[in-house]
């Protein structure tokens, strides 16, 4: 109990700290487009992203898929500028949103994001530690401190638009996913 209480605050404060800014930002992509009246499908996207996350941090801390971090460094800021593209081609050319597909590519962009903190979450093993308890722990931190960065964006997001009564939504969603692309080419920028 003690590893998956270790792990969880780990994991908390993974995606909660500044130096985790590129989780945080690719989060905000993604919730940017959702409103508050979807939320529950937006919590279900969380929870593939943390998922996929899962997946490749089991899978690199047993030694099964290893791809070199420089790779890895340069996929990251690369999924979250592919998320506002996608943002901004539903505001331009809306149509059905289909949710399976975006399901799957969260997935996968989650799959990319657990390959990124694999390597130190092995260096923070010790000898004896419960391995399936602290990696439980680790990602049930990371999608808790990810809801409530979902449910802080979401209800700053309803707050601008009650003050800016002729703002809309898609004006809000254009605005942060230029922004967003901006961070993620500076984050490129400065892997070169």
């Amino acid at each position: 109990m003690q590893a998956f209480v270790l792990f969880f605050k780990q994991g908390l404060s993974h995606i909660l700290d500044i130096d985790g800014i590129d989780h945080l930002l690719f989060i905000l992509a993604i919730t940017v487009f959702f409103s508050l009246s979807h939320w529950k499908k937006l919590a279900l996207l969380i929870t593939a992203f943390t998922l996929g996350h899962s997946i490749t941090l089991v899978l690199s801390v047993y030694d099964v898929l290893n791809l070199q971090r420089d790779i890895i460094e340069q996929l990251i800021p690369i999924t979250i500028i592919i998320t506002c593209i996608n943002n901004l081609f539903k505001v331009y050319k809306p149509t059905q949103v289909n949710y399976q597909l975006l399901y799957i590519m969260v997935l996968v962009f989650g799959c990319i994001h657990g390959l990124a903190f694999s390597n130190f979450l092995k260096m923070a093993f010790f000898e004896g530690d419960n391995l399936l308890a602290s990696l439980l722990g680790f990602n049930i931190g990371i999608e808790i401190g990810q809801l409530l960065i979902v449910g802080v964006f979401l209800a700053a997001i309803q707050i601008v638009l009650r003050c800016f009564k002729k703002l809309k939504h898609d004006h809000i969603i254009i605005a942060c996913s230029i922004l967003l692309i901006v961070f993620a080419l500076k984050i490129v920028w400065d892997l070169l």
